[in-house]
């Protein structure tokens, strides 16, 4: 297939996928209410892995300290891009420590040659803004050069509407408004998701370890449920925003995120404790 061919027939797949979003905005928006057994595009990241996952039984309360763990999950396809993979590539642990005025967030996350530690303090309100934090991210590598380009050290703290942040040394100070925030403090935080989306408010959410993601808003993606065993009836959240990879937030009917996937990347949630 010559360049024209692919840019004609990619013209025309576009446009029949907007004739059929149009349509489905137009007359098909109350099928999807009334048949949550759809397949959810959000689940497509772990489209194989979904067939095994149990989720896990344990509740989450915010009033008490506990450890969440997730598998990170991969997508990949062979060769000849007909089979389609989903290899487990590491495993990501968050600690919370509430308190009455705030949680406090242990992170640690290994995945193939990546990790990263943090400490993540946030106010222990509705959105669990970020006040404070610091992380050290790593790539292992037999080379000395590149893990020493690949190491960042990061702290940062906010007072009203002043910002500070120290990365590898050099200093950021910027004006802030609306809410800071991170994954750690918005995974106590997806029960609410639906009001954030409601409001239509926008936020600034740390982007771990590259720095800061302004402009950032959810909306409500798709409900569901996942394809298996009982049938748990779940919602999808897409967060979007400038600089930012799409990023899906799939929550079940309790409030727990069950899955965060960003691009071919997903954390699936395999324990309370």
């Amino acid at each position: 297939m010559n360049r024209r061919e692919f840019l004609a027939r990619s013209i025309e797949a576009s446009l029949l996928g907007y004739v059929a979003g149009r349509t489905g905005l137009a007359v098909g928006e109350v099928h999807a209410a009334e048949s949550p057994q759809q397949e959810l595009s959000a689940l497509n990241p772990v489209s194989t892995y979904v067939k095994s996952y149990v989720p896990p039984k344990a509740v989450l309360d915010p009033e008490r300290r506990q450890t969440l763990t997730f598998e990170v999950v991969g997508w990949t396809t062979d060769k000849k891009r007909k089979n389609v993979s989903t290899p487990t590539l590491g495993e990501v642990s968050v600690i919370r420590r509430p308190s009455p005025d705030a949680v406090e967030y242990a992170l640690s996350l290994n995945q193939r040659g990546e990790a990263m530690t943090g400490h993540f303090l946030c106010s222990n309100d509705r959105w669990h803004p970020l006040m404070q934090w610091e992380l050290e991210y790593a790539v292992d590598s037999a080379q000395k050069e590149v893990a020493a380009l690949c190491r960042t050290r990061q702290s940062g703290n906010r007072k009203g509407d002043k910002l500070g942040m120290h990365t590898d040394g050099a200093k950021t100070v910027a004006d802030i408004s609306g809410p800071l925030l991170c994954r750690c403090g918005l995974l106590d935080s997806a029960s609410h998701l639906s009001t954030l989306c409601e409001n239509g408010a926008g936020f600034t959410m740390l982007h771990e370890p590259s720095g800061l993601r302004p402009n950032q808003r959810f909306r409500v993606a798709e409900t569901g449920v996942l394809p298996r065993g009982e049938e748990l009836p779940i919602r999808t959240f897409l967060q979007s925003g400038p600089a930012t990879l799409p990023t899906h937030w799939i929550v079940d009917s309790e409030g727990r995120p069950l899955f965060l996937t960003v691009f071919l990347t997903s954390w699936a949630l395999k324990a309370i404790n």
